[in-house]
């Protein structure tokens, strides 16, 4: 008996070259798109771990100042040190165009070229942040200034996202 053979690629030879070009064409790309822009999901996710330690600092130093700082370009956690008279403004130090050289790990920046920004929403009411605005932390976790209505942090780039904060304190991607 012959037996017929026929050349070809078999469905999971095909399979598997389809999945590596795939991968490959993934990395390619984002090294080709370069820096000029910022991703929403890098800043959710940055924020996200910012708000958390700052939460987390807050339920285990009571009488210190917990405040955490966003603008439009801009969110940390200030006054560490401080037992009152929390800081409505960023240290000096720093400036929107550092970023990697900062050593506190609640800081978040969007660099000026990255066309990006954050806004905030406080129940129905959009809150400009032209100026900083505060977050106060309690010793139970929750934020002074969302404990009656829940609150939104829109990380608007090439998409959009957005962070929620609920009454109790729960602080998750939405």
């Amino acid at each position: 008996m012959t037996r017929n053979q026929i050349d070809g690629f078999t469905l999971i030879e095909l399979i598997a070259v389809i999945v590596l070009i795939s991968i490959v064409s993934l990395s390619a790309s984002s090294y080709f798109s370069g820096i000029s822009s910022v991703s929403a999901q890098t800043l959710e996710t940055e924020l996200l771990r910012s708000l958390r330690l700052t939460q987390t600092r807050a339920m285990n130093r009571n009488g210190y100042c917990n405040r955490w700082l966003i603008n439009e370009n801009r969110a940390q956690q200030v006054s560490l040190d401080k037992e009152t008279e929390c800081a409505t403004s960023f240290p000096g130090a720093q400036r929107n165009n550092e970023y990697l050289e900062n050593q506190d790990l609640t800081y978040v920046a969007i660099l000026e070229k990255q066309n990006a920004y954050f806004a905030l929403q406080i129940g129905n009411q959009y809150k400009t942040l032209a100026t900083p605005f505060a977050f106060d932390f309690d010793v139970m976790g929750r934020i002074k200034q969302c404990q009656n209505t829940s609150c939104e942090i829109l990380i608007t780039a090439k998409t959009q996202t957005k962070i929620c904060i609920e009454k109790e304190g729960y602080i998750h991607a939405c």
